[in-house]
């Protein structure tokens, strides 16, 4: 299955390569040309209707389920002591991330990681920067038990919500078959909302589709770069631009992840919606897209550790990098 993958990048930074035939010294697109049909098949996006969630069978998308989600998403009765919520760290506005280079801390002293957006997570098999959570439901779990982020106690959230009766109705109309007030529950509920969590068709997503005009020429240029010089097709690959897998990109951190041996691996966020998203990268330490394109630029060459997947040496034109950004742009 790795291979058939490696092969499948192979075969798109291939095509991007050719592509870019021509354009590596200026940037220039027809704007009239349009997409190949081949981007269509790689990129377009699946149906993403309420039916067609990938949603595991034990805890079934129902409208009910959604509605109790997104209040519970919000319900600072989560939290120790009533004051976050999952939404604290995770703005609607921002793409469902909070805008600060690290996620704030209840003492305001340790270091947590940059809050990632909840953009079409349903999609997702690893959760979290360093990939170690599989489902939805335990990812929800993790930031209400954190003694750092929202330092909740079961006993006291179940108390706090079982008391008040319209949180009670609102567990009989999700779960009708066991609609007490439970630990999993509450999970289960979040989770179905944080499943429904998808990006707007982003004008990128349109372009793809047929609309030869939903790009400018300069956006175009941009994409250009991405699937071909700039190589960035081989780790933002898909209809949410990610491989869903972990790679050192040259981040650097103080401590390991979670669980993380020193050699740091990061799985690639999706881009859809990521003008929203800044500050950059687990650790928040690139403020701006240009910060990003220039930290690949800027690769030691000869690390060893490094992801495969880099293009190293990356040169861009001053242009390329303005056209290359445009297109980061295009998927508001």
């Amino acid at each position: 299955m790795k291979a058939r993958s490696s092969l499948h990048v192979a075969a798109v930074c291939g095509l991007g390569l050719v592509l870019m035939h021509g354009h590596s010294t200026r940037v220039r697109a027809d704007p009239t040309s349009g997409p190949l049909p081949i981007w269509h098949r790689i990129l377009a996006r699946p149906d993403t209707s309420l039916t067609a969630i990938p949603t595991p069978r034990a805890n079934p998308i129902t409208p009910p389920k959604i509605e109790l989600g997104r209040q519970l998403f919000s319900d600072t009765r989560l939290s120790g002591d009533n004051s976050r919520s999952c939404a604290t760290c995770h703005d609607k506005e921002r793409a469902f991330s909070d805008g600060r280079r690290n996620a704030l801390s209840l003492d305001g002293e340790t270091q947590l990681l940059n809050a990632p957006s909840l953009f079409n997570l349903a999609w997702s098999q690893q959760l979290f920067h360093d990939g170690r959570s599989s489902s939805l439901e335990d990812q929800a779990a993790q930031p209400i038990e954190h003694p750092q982020e929202m330092a909740g106690s079961w006993s006291h959230i179940i108390q706090r919500l079982s008391a008040d009766p319209t949180v009670v109705a609102g567990f009989h109309d999700a779960f009708p078959e066991r609609p007490a007030v439970t630990r999993s529950n509450i999970l289960a509920a979040i989770a179905t909302y944080e499943r429904t969590l998808i990006s707007a068709k982003s004008r990128f997503e349109r372009f793809v589709d047929g609309d030869d005009t939903a790009l400018t020429s300069k956006e175009q240029a941009g994409f250009q770069l991405f699937v071909g010089k700039a190589g960035c097709i081989s780790c933002h690959s898909g209809w949410r631009l990610t491989d869903g897998q972990r790679h050192n990109v040259g981040t650097v951190v103080a401590k390991p992840l979670h669980g993380e041996t020193p050699q740091l691996l990061v799985k690639t966020p999706g881009l859809q919606g990521v003008s929203g998203t800044a500050p950059y990268m687990h650790d928040g330490s690139l403020p701006t897209l240009q910060h990003v394109i220039e930290h690949y630029l800027n690769l030691d060459e000869q690390h060893p550790a490094l992801s495969q997947n880099l293009v190293r040496p990356m040169r861009l034109t001053v242009d390329e990098q303005t056209a290359l950004k445009a297109f980061l742009l295009s998927l508001e």
